[in-house]
């Protein structure tokens, strides 16, 4: 037993116990009497096989105690009794003996000096500090904590306490930090504490730069996963802080613990001290109309001596923009906090930066909210114990249920992924572009894109789609072009288009995804767009390159353009050179007559400034100037080792790579190289021959086989057809060696095309009700779709496409994948698997209670004519009606009149049928009476 000498120190004055303490040491009495009373076969044990350990510390009214310990050995069982916290239970009898408490100040060595406070208490082992040290909260200091404490201890407070100590000791202590930057999937963070953000933020302010500063949480973290530009401007920003409990965790657990969570809420007062010190000038824009002047009014109550310089509301669209700019420049602030949620706000700060003329301008997302008052913020016992996003998750479930319910699972999976190495963080440094700045601070890169083109004659696609939104590979052609210009340094996209603007803009939205500042152009004539080269807003920039979003240069490529000037030229046939469609000029130098000419012409007008020839390989150009380029154009990027260049989210297989959101049987065969797509369904015994592409919402059914084929978007391909070296678009089939495009009837249901009209959707109470169930029905399917794996056995469902409805202008089948049952199922099984699955269809809307049987297109165009027109306005059920057929041969048929006469009930015959439940085996037998004659009546009574 270790002993140590112990020299006591004159004794504190008395200080009489009240009730609030009386009752803390009854609490403490209980609960330690109970916990020892449970522990006491395991403690003894720990006692027997370990040695007892004595340290002394300073206990109540400066008196020195003992502090009780266990020393465990290091095999088996002192292994586990040490995981179980063993080695602290003597602790426990300091609590009963009355020298500690469960609450209260921390008890400190006799090295350390204790405040007078505390010495009128008994230590605890949880205080508000080791509180706020688990959750990297702990700004201030311990006495400051401490005395927050002793001002109004209670019973009730120490209870609160005790149970906020036991739910942060599932975290991790505190650790040594010895990172400064912190990588969490692709975003990279300053490892802080609040004090170091304060003086990093004070540096910027004596800078002559004008400086971005930006809070991250776990939703920005998910957001810069599938946005380039808000990741580009995360990485070009001076100060990244780290903001909430979940980044704390997700940096615990890849190993690189937090210094403090420096959110921006308990940022803004430590700010606001610290300009109103410096005598610095603010402006805050952003919130609701009327929250910003009620954050200036608390201000001005709480710091008078800051001075606000201006303030206006968040809403405010892209073209006034300019005007709050220069709003803010005027004013002569030195910081600008803008308050328009993730990523609009550091988007627009990235925009406009150095027009702004302030010296930092900080992305504070819902500050302005919690300081006016709009929204209160929640308790300090949540906030200390990691729970604020529970407080706002109840008081905004509408907008904050995403966020916190699927975003924070979205978050720890990332960070699972990047822990286990199965998830590298993406690199999205903006390269430097090769061409020096322009006089007068002019940009020095703007591009001119062309979408005009149309698509290729021999397509079988639409006469008015753009090449730019062909498929190409994983995405559009003209994605394609945006990538690569952002790569290569672009800042500014000018899009002139023509055909189809509408779907430019839905695929390209504003350019933020690839960190382009997208601006649209309308031309008239396709042929001739190119006046748009004398637009006075082009000459801003120090160079333009102007390309057509036909053709796709690399980034390699595209930089040597820049560099060198010119037109860039591609090897065509017989050795001759043809123009790629990209240039780079000097605006300056296009004076010519420019409106009247066609792409010929542009092309002789750009020779005649006698611009040098640069010629680009072939692998470094990517056009679809024909039917027969699609395929190798959609295969031709490649890595190193010779795999397909994919998006990083997509499963890379050794035939190719799929997206998540596809489906391949497992019974597939695929040789490879192919592409399958988001919403692709490869059903079984299907053989995938070499290079393939199935683009986008491609069903390719049972049986099938494909060879060094395209099949574009909305496509479903029949049973047992045989393609290759074909364009395949809905029913449109291009023979590339024959150059031959085939229109196959629709009545052949061999190949058709997906229209993407919505079909009628079940009311709000049947999917009310569905959604009520499922509590309780998608254990049940957890539990059997994981023992029929476990079985290797596939579950009792599938999700199959299936017609759910007919478009009225142009008659094309509207299909929905729904959850049935294998073919050859029983129809009556002991417990419904398949019709338990179907109740989520129910509540995604794609299915109602009661209607027809689900068909494959296969089965609904073997329908007569006149029964497709009654089912294509009946709703397709999960409860049918019943029915028999005397002769399997005519089961089909029978099932067919079944929904038929459903559909052809009113709603009050429906609903009688319902109640009924047809037991009335003679009303089913009366079917072919009410139906009229039927083939094969004999023996299809229902």
């Amino acid at each position: 037993m270790n002993t140590c000498q112990i020299d006591h120190l004159p004794p504190s004055p008395t200080v009489r116990q009240g009730a609030p303490a009386r009752a803390s040491r009854g609490m403490d009495l209980c609960l330690s009497g109970l916990l020892l009373l449970l522990l006491a076969p395991l403690l003894l044990l720990a006692l027997a096989i370990g040695r007892p350990v004595l340290l002394p510390a300073w206990g109540m009214h400066g008196a020195v105690v003992a502090r009780l310990g266990l020393q465990l050995p290091t095999n088996r069982v002192g292994r586990i009794l040490v995981a179980l916290g063993a080695a602290h239970w003597p602790l426990l009898l300091n609590i009963w003996r009355g020298e500690l408490a469960f609450v209260g100040p921390r008890q400190r060595g006799l090295a350390e000096d204790m405040a007078p406070a505390t010495l009128t208490v008994r230590p605890g082992l949880v205080n508000p500090w080791f509180i706020r040290r688990r959750t990297a909260v702990d700004f201030g200091t311990e006495w400051q904590a401490d005395a927050d404490y002793l001002s109004g201890h209670g019973l009730r407070r120490d209870a609160g306490l005790l149970l906020r100590g036991l739910l942060v000791t599932l975290m991790p202590p505190p650790a040594v930090v010895t990172q400064g930057r912190v990588q969490l999937a692709d975003v990279a963070f300053d490892n802080v504490d609040m004090n170091e953000a304060l003086a990093r933020l004070g540096t910027l302010l004596d800078g002559n730069k004008a400086q971005q500063v930006s809070f991250v949480n776990p939703a920005c973290v998910n957001i810069a996963a599938t946005h380039r530009g808000y990741r580009r401007v995360l990485t070009r920003a001076a100060l990244v802080l780290p903001d909430g409990i979940g980044v704390k965790i997700g940096s615990d657990m890849l190993g690189t613990p937090l210094k403090q969570n420096v959110n921006g809420t308990d940022l803004f007062p430590r700010l606001c001290e610290m300009l109103q010190a410096r005598g610095a000038r603010l402006f805050l824009l952003g919130g609701q109309p009327g929250v910003a002047e009620g954050v200036r009014a608390e201000i001005a109550r709480r710091w008078p001596d800051l001075c606000v310089v201006g303030h206006r509301s968040g809403y405010f669209s892209v073209a006034e923009e300019g005007a709050v700019v220069a709003q803010v420049r005027e004013s002569s602030a030195d910081v600008l906090l803008v308050a328009r949620g993730v990523p609009s706000q550091d988007l627009f700060i990235d925009r406009h930066l150095p027009l702004l003329g302030v010296k930092v301008a900080m992305g504070v997302g819902g500050l302005f909210d919690f300081v006016s008052g709009r929204i209160s913020r929640a308790p300090m016992w949540m906030r200390e114990t990691g729970l604020e996003w529970v407080y706002r998750l109840l008081k905004e479930p509408g907008r904050m249920w995403r966020r916190y319910l699927v975003g924070n699972f979205t978050f720890l999976a990332r960070m699972i992924l990047q822990r286990m190495g199965l998830r590298r963080p993406q690199r999205d440094t903006l390269p430097e572009s090769p061409v020096t700045a322009g006089p007068a601070g002019k940009p020095r890169l703007s591009a001119l894109l062309f979408a005009t083109a149309r698509s290729a004659q021999d397509l079988p696609v639409a006469a008015d789609l753009p090449a730019a939104l062909l498929p190409v590979g994983c995405q559009t052609l003209v994605e394609h072009v945006m990538d690569q210009l952002a790569n290569a340094g672009a800042t500014d996209v000018h899009l002139v288009m023509s055909d189809r603007p509408e779907g430019l803009r839905a695929c390209l939205g504003d350019g933020s995804r690839w960190g382009l500042q997208l601006h649209w152009l309308l031309a008239k004539d396709a042929r001739r767009p190119y006046g748009v080269l004398l637009n006075d807003t082009l000459r801003d920039a120090a160079q333009l390159l102007i390309g057509h979003a036909d053709s796709c240069l690399d980034a390699a490529a595209l930089r040597r353009l820049q560099q060198d000037g010119g037109m860039a030229m591609h090897t065509a046939h017989q050795g001759q050179l043809a123009w790629t469609g990209w240039a780079a000029v000097s605006p300056e130098l296009l004076t010519a007559p420019l409106h009247d000419l066609d792409r010929m012409g542009l092309e002789h007008a750009l020779k005649a400034l006698a611009h040098p020839q640069t010629l680009c390989p072939a692998e470094q150009l990517t056009t679809v100037a024909s039917a027969e380029h699609l395929l190798p154009a959609s295969l031709q990027r490649c890595h190193d080792d010779g795999s397909l260049v994919v998006p990083a989210a997509w499963i890379v297989r050794p035939w190719g790579a799929m997206s998540p959101q596809a489906r391949v049987h497992p019974s597939a065969v695929i040789a490879g190289p192919a592409l399958i797509g988001p919403g692709c369904i490869v059903e079984r015994d299907v053989e995938l021959s070499a290079r393939v592409v199935l683009t986008r919402n491609v069903v390719v059914s049972a049986g099938s086989r494909l060879h060094d084929t395209v099949v574009l978007p909305d496509s479903y391909i029949g049973a047992d057809l045989d393609l290759a070296h074909a364009v395949v678009h809905g029913s449109r089939v291009m023979n590339l060696r024959l150059r031959v495009e085939s229109v196959l009837p629709n009545a052949d249901a061999l190949l058709l095309t997906m229209a993407p009209e919505s079909p009628p959707r079940p009311c709000l109470a049947s999917r009310a009700l569905a959604a009520a169930a499922l509590p309780v029905v998608l254990p049940l399917l957890a539990a059997h779709a994981l023992g029929r794996r476990l079985a290797g056995r596939p579950t009792a469902w599938q999700r199959t496409p299936a017609v759910v409805g007919r478009s009225q202008a142009g008659g094309a089948l509207q299909l929905a994948r729904l959850r049935c049952p294998w073919p050859g199922t029983p129809s009556r099984s002991i417990i419904p698997w398949a019709q338990m699955a179907g109740l989520l269809d129910i509540a995604a809307g794609t299915r109602c209670w009661w209607g027809a049987r689900p068909r494959s297109p296969g089965h609904w165009y073997a329908l007569r004519p006149e029964w497709q027109h009654i089912l294509a306005n009946t709703p397709v059920g999960l409860i049918h009606a019943p029915v028999w057929a005397d002769n399997l041969a005519h089961e089909a048929e029978a099932k067919a009149a079944a929904d038929v006469y459903w559909g052809v009930l009113t709603s009050a015959q429906r609903l009688r049928h319902i109640v009924q439940g047809w037991t009335n085996l003679d009303r089913r037998r009366d079917l072919h009476v009410q139906l009229g004659p039927l083939p094969h009546a004999n023996s299809a009574h229902d």
